[in-house]
């Protein structure tokens, strides 16, 4: 419980940056966006989840990359 106060869920980073999940997923997932700042491993039952957390200074390095990527139009 303390990694979420202390850091923010997928889902609080994604809508932060207004995304929708496949493509928070698929900037993450192709490295364009660098890697979660936490990743917690849950065991339920036969089921391994992993859990990623973002830090304050993450999103702002997300938000910076989705910036300059704004800016690039297309010739």
């Amino acid at each position: 419980m303390e990694l979420a106060t202390k850091y923010r869920t997928s889902t609080q980073a994604r809508v932060e940056l207004g995304l929708i999940r496949w493509e928070f997923d698929t900037l993450i997932d192709r490295g364009i966006f660098p890697r979660p700042t936490y990743i917690d491993t849950v065991k339920r039952g036969k089921v391994t989840l992993k859990v990623r957390y973002f830090d304050a200074s993450w999103v702002r390095i997300a938000k910076s990359i989705l910036d300059s990527e704004l800016k690039v139009v297309p010739i």
